[in-house]
C-alpha cells in the first residue's frame, strides 16, 4: 500500500473495500470493529467472535452457525 492511499485513509479522503480494512485491521493488530467503530474502542465487549470460536473445531463452528441460521429461521416465522 503506498503512502498516499494511507494518507487518504486516516483522513476519510476514501472509502476502502472491505478487504483493504481487514488488511489494515491485521497489520496494526486491532479488531475491524475497531477500526470500523472507532467510538465504540472504549466500550466492553465481552467476546469477540474469535474468542468466542478460538479452540473450537471447524465441526463445532459449523453446528452453531447450522443452530444461529435455524434460529433465524423460526424468528422470522413469528
Amino acid at each position: 500500500m503506498n503512502s498516499r492511499t494511507i494518507i487518504d485513509l486516516e483522513t476519510c479522503q476514501s472509502n476502502p473495500k472491505f478487504e483493504t480494512v481487514v488488511l489494515v485491521t491485521k497489520e496494526l493488530n486491532i479488531s475491524v470493529d475497531a477500526a470500523i467503530f472507532p467510538e465504540m474502542v472504549n466500550q466492553t465487549v465481552s467476546k469477540t467472535v474469535v474468542d468466542f470460536f478460538a479452540g473450537k473445531s471447524e465441526a463445532e463452528i459449523e453446528k452453531f452457525i447450522a443452530l444461529c441460521k435455524q434460529a433465524e429461521t423460526f424468528q422470522k416465522d413469528e
